[in-house]
């Protein structure tokens, strides 16, 4: 007999009307970022959405563990809002699609917990971008980790992060990096490790993800189709895997680097203000605890000591040449 891919509750149950006892009985423990996060679910399809975006993890970190219960049921929803609304206070948040898909969380217990419906639940790529991944980073910035919007590579086992606007280039200029024998960590979504005084940073090395307009750029992306994400962008996901390139879970930033792809004006490399910087940094902190919050920022001004530079430029040949001299020779 097939195995049903919802485990309802046993026949003859008590009425349970806030489900708080709905049997969760399929468990696994999984290591997103290298951190423990205890899963359980009643849905075949929650744990192998997980084991797609987890599965590669090993442990590194003792912090935690985290833990998630996510419940599916039948439901009416077919198709979600386009994004779902955050709300957050002290140590609680919640992240609600709809009446029937939604994720509260209290980060003073390291618990989250949420229901989805079967049909949003097999869309694997829709679960994991909307309630697995973002459940898991919430949990585990709360944690252990400070978040930075920007791609890190490193070189010779100098880390390099990439930040700067949408649409400054930072996944580029990482895979170009890649491509010429740099190690690949993240293109997006940099977390600094908090009582990693080193400044060591973690990310997802097992996706790229790419403009479209990269298989211009690129001969070996010439195959790969764009598609829609579930945050509604059109671009290119590729496993890293599947890349010629070297990839890493983490390594510690020396230099900071903001991209100012500059099509007209002076071509070059300068020094960046640490003021402007720490601003740069403390503008993605939004939630949390006050202690929290204040070790996320001091894990910042650690990131500040880093070499911080402003790089201009207006093709990849140059930017990576500029980076290689910076890292080698310091100047």
């Amino acid at each position: 007999m097939t195995q049903p891919s919802i485990i309802g509750p046993p026949q003859g149950r008590v009425s349970d009307p806030v489900l708080s006892e709905f049997p969760l009985p399929l468990r696994r423990r999984f290591f997103p970022l290298g951190f423990p996060l205890d899963l359980e679910t009643n849905s075949i399809d929650v744990m192998e959405a997980a084991s797609g975006c987890w599965g590669g993890y090993s442990a590194r970190f003792e912090d935690g563990p985290v833990h998630f219960s996510l419940g599916v049921l039948p439901g009416e929803t077919t198709v979600l809002p386009a994004k779902s609304t955050f709300r957050a206070r002290g140590h609680l948040m919640s992240v609600v699609a709809d009446a029937e898909n939604f994720v509260a969380a209290d980060f003073d217990q390291k618990f989250a917990f949420g229901w989805v419906t079967d049909c949003v639940a097999r869309d694997h790529s829709l679960l994991r971008y909307r309630f697995l991944i973002s459940t898991a980073h919430m949990l585990l910035q709360q944690l252990a980790l400070a978040p930075i919007h920007g791609a890190l590579i490193s070189r010779n086992g100098h880390g390099v992060i990439l930040v700067g606007d949408s649409f400054a280039g930072k996944s580029t200029l990482a895979y170009a990096c890649a491509r010429a024998g740099w190690t690949f960590i993240c293109d997006d979504g940099t977390m600094l490790v908090r009582k990693h005084f080193n400044r060591y940073a973690v990310g997802n090395h097992q996706v790229m993800h790419l403009r479209e307009d990269a298989r211009n750029l690129f001969p070996e992306l010439a195959e790969y189709l764009p598609t829609t994400r579930p945050n509604g962008k059109v671009g290119l996901e590729i496993l890293t895997r599947d890349l010629p390139i070297v990839t890493a879970p983490g390594c510690s930033i020396e230099h900071v680097i903001f991209l100012n792809r500059n099509e007209s004006g002076q071509v070059r490399l300068r020094p960046y203000s640490s003021r402007l910087a720490m601003a740069w940094f403390e503008h993605v902190l939004s939630f949390g605890t006050t202690e929290v919050l204040a070790a996320q920022r001091q894990a910042f001004e650690r990131l500040v000591g880093a070499g911080l530079w402003e790089l201009s430029y207006r093709d990849l040949d140059y930017a990576i040449g500029r980076l290689e001299r910076l890292v080698d020779l310091g100047t």
